[in-house]
């Protein structure tokens, strides 16, 4: 019997143990939806087919995004990510809404279906990145509560 009171069942569990419970699960849903947003991008160039030479900065940036944006959603499947993982998904999101005309200021007559993947894929990691931030702050005012409310801070 002392061993059912030291290791106390899911159903007795506190508020901050629910809590550290579903900022896992959002955790791992964000960084797998980053992961395929990074797949796509790096499957893209090869899916787009022959494009003009100026397209070819284009897609180059795609993979290199998709590259970094890989690698950060890995970090965050292993749990050694923190709040800079949400950053570097934020500025690689900006710089594909951004590069489609930062890239091609050269020659403005290419616009094809690559511009428009690279600003839907921007737009998503932007917002995952966002919801990311909003969970994190979410979650750690509702500790700070929870801690608060025993008895841990003040006392």
């Amino acid at each position: 019997m002392a061993t059912s009171a030291a290791s106390p069942s899911p159903r007795s569990a506190g508020p901050a143990s629910r809590n550290v419970l579903l900022h896992g699960w959002r955790e791992q849903i964000v960084s797998g939806l980053m992961f395929l947003v990074g797949l796509a991008l790096c499957v893209a160039p090869w899916v787009a087919g022959d494009e003009p030479d100026a397209a070819k900065d284009i897609h180059r940036s795609e993979v290199g995004i998709a590259i970094l944006v890989l690698m950060v959603a890995l970090a965050r499947f292993s749990g050694h990510a923190g709040r800079w993982s949400d950053w570097v998904v934020l500025l690689s999101g900006a710089w594909l809404i951004a590069s489609p005309w930062l890239l091609a200021l050269q020659n403005t007559e290419v616009f094809d279906g690559a511009h428009v993947f690279d600003v839907a894929a921007g737009t998503v990691l932007l917002f995952l990145a966002a919801a990311s931030m909003f969970l994190r702050v979410v979650l750690d005012h509702k500790e700070r509560g929870a801690g608060s409310r025993r008895g841990g801070r003040g006392a």
